[in-house]
């Protein structure tokens, strides 16, 4: 079977105990999914928790799908049943790799790997919870933190890479990380070191429904983290995308990850896992989705967005930069400090860097543009916050329900209301010194939502941010739109007005994508400048605008149903 898909290819995840079937069972399910999908790649698990396949089932297996044309590729969930380590309990079945007993299985399952298959993908599940004695020992004075990141590098290397490599020295060893990726650090996932001792990297993209999902990750998780492996391995080493149904309450939910995951240029998208698509609706659907996109693909250039420094191991205000993507900001997520002066975003994970407001001082001198949280400055205020902004925390919080947007001059012109009461932090300032954008009223009293200094020949502006960061999708049109044009005012030749639950990409060949994630029909308005207008893709006409305003830049109005996206072209209006 060949790959119909030009822009990626299509694989898909069987557990150790999926292929238990017969052959001639095997080839009627995949007669199904050949139906639907164009896969061309699958990666045959042999260990996950108490089941083991044997290297001569694993050979049956490649072989089948070889003779059908499909690659065949290892996989290892790295967990063990509850007969290692007796008496201690670990959660999901996590390895404790201070046991000798449990380090020699683990290793096994990868040597019998190795003996058959030249690239070996690990599932998720490569981390330590274990807190058993053994394990207290080992610690020792170090935080949890310090002991699992330094002993699953370890694990990585003397369990993993050199008994593999003595098996096979051209098997290829991926590590696919996780959609949690602000816990990382917690469980030992190594970020910083591992990438150097596996041949690649894979993402997991898998955000489900975040209302009823045990992990909560934002639904623009899809896109943001796989922008920031891209970064972490910007040699290619990033392999591609992982997504799964669970917890999908809606087919939508599911066709979404797949749509993010090629927006964010992913060159593989992994399913997980047969058994749960087999006889599944979720598979003619995401075949439909998958021409689409693949069509789409095939016009995005590379993608465009705020800079969000997340360093190592960061942690502080989780997934916050994803609550922003669904203002229709895009985001380019990166473990790197950036150094061109684009837009840059910087949330309390960014304190993680010791030598951050250094950096800060370097960027916002050469003309930079920055944009701190509340969180980030929380954290470094009287750590060299101070040196940028006059804005200090209180402790205090307040309901708020009233906005007013700045104007050219001192006195607020634009005035509107939130749905419903949102509760923000208090944060004081000296008036002339830091100046705002976006203020909440309540009674005589108004406190900061938005300001910004001056620094060098840059500009920071500090975004305050709710008590509860889904309440930004909450906030009124207008200063949605207002706080969307500041960050990417000096990104974007365009602006995008409307409201939240939206997701803008974009990309440097002009090409944009706009989806809704909005739960109802939505508007939303694009302004050009003039001399620009907006078309359909592959040289379709340009759209019709909806006005133009006095500056000569035109409006065009965009109506999405929930969970449908639009691709769509910025051009100069001489080319359209």
């Amino acid at each position: 079977m060949v790959s119909a898909y030009n822009n990626f290819k299509l694989a898909i995840y069987c557990t150790a105990s999926c292929l238990d079937s017969s052959f001639d069972k095997l080839a009627q399910e995949l007669d199904f999914f050949a139906k639907h999908l164009y896969v061309s790649k699958v990666y045959i698990e042999n260990h996950r928790g108490d089941v083991s396949l044997s290297k001569e089932r694993l050979l049956e297996l490649k072989q089948f799908l070889n003779e059908r044309g499909i690659e065949a590729a290892g996989g290892i969930t790295p967990t063990l049943g509850s007969s290692y380590r007796p008496g201690y309990e670990r959660l999901f079945g996590g390895i404790c790799y201070t046991d000798a007993a449990s380090r020699a299985a683990f290793q096994a399952a990868v040597e019998t790997a190795a003996s058959v298959f030249d690239e070996i993908i690990f599932d998720d599940f490569f981390f330590t919870n274990c807190g058993c004695d053994d394990c207290l020992e080992a610690k020792g004075e170090r935080t949890w933190e310090q002991f699992r990141l330094e002993l699953m590098t370890e694990v990585s290397a003397n369990l993993i890479k050199k008994p593999a490599k003595s098996v096979n020295p051209n098997v290829k060893l991926v590590i696919k990380y996780p959609n949690w990726n602000e816990a990382y650090q917690a469980s030992g996932y190594n970020t910083e070191t591992q990438p150097a001792i596996f041949e690649g990297v894979y993402t997991g993209t898998e955000t489900r429904d975040p209302a009823i999902s045990q992990q909560h990750i934002p639904r623009y998780a899809s896109y943001s983290l796989l922008r920031w492996m891209d970064q972490l391995s910007p040699d290619g080493g990033n392999g591609g995308a992982w997504f799964d149904s669970l917890d999908c309450t809606y087919i939508d939910y599911y066709l979404e990850q797949a749509n993010l995951s090629v927006y964010g240029k992913a060159r593989e998208l992994t399913l997980f896992c047969y058994s749960l698509l087999k006889d599944s609706v979720y598979v003619p659907a995401l075949g439909f989705q998958l021409e689409k996109l693949d069509k789409a693909a095939g016009q995005l250039g590379r993608p465009l967005g705020v800079h969000v420094y997340e360093p190592h191991h960061a942690k502080g205000e989780d997934h916050l930069y994803d609550y922003l993507g669904m203002l229709g900001i895009p985001m380019e997520l990166s473990p790197h400090f950036p150094s061109d002066g684009k837009p840059l975003l910087l949330t309390a994970n960014a304190a993680r860097d010791e030598g951050i407001i250094e950096r800060m001082k370097s960027y916002l001198k050469d003309g930079g543009h920055i944009i701190m949280t509340s969180g980030f400055l929380e954290r470094m205020h009287g750590k060299g916050a101070e040196q940028f902004t006059t804005l200090h925390p209180t402790g205090k919080k307040l309901a708020i329900q009233q906005f007013a947007i700045d104007t050219a001059s001192c006195t607020f012109d634009t005035f509107t209301l939130s749905a419903e009461p949102l509760y923000y932090p208090i944060f004081d300032y000296s008036t002339n010194g830091t100046w705002q954008s976006i203020v909440a009223l309540k009674g005589h009293n108004n406190i900061p939502i938005l300001m910004y200094d001056n620094y060098g020949r840059g500009k920071i502006h500090t975004l305050i941010i709710p008590d509860d960061y889904a309440d930004l999708w909450k906030l009124p049109s207008e200063v949605v739109t207002k706080i969307r044009s500041v960050m990417t005012g000096k990104l974007l030749p365009y602006q995008l007005e409307g409201p939240a639950h939206v997701g803008l990409f974009a990309y440097d060949n002009g090409s944009l994508v706009i989806e809704s994630f909005a739960s109802q029909p939505q508007k939303w308005c694009f302004r050009l400048p003039e001399g620009m207008s907006l078309q359909a893709p592959n040289g379709g006409r340009p759209l019709k605008s909806a006005g133009q305003d006095e500056d000569g830049s035109s409006r065009y109005e965009i109506k999405l149903a929930p969970s449908t996206m639009q691709l769509l072209r910025v051009t100069d209006s001489e080319q359209a």
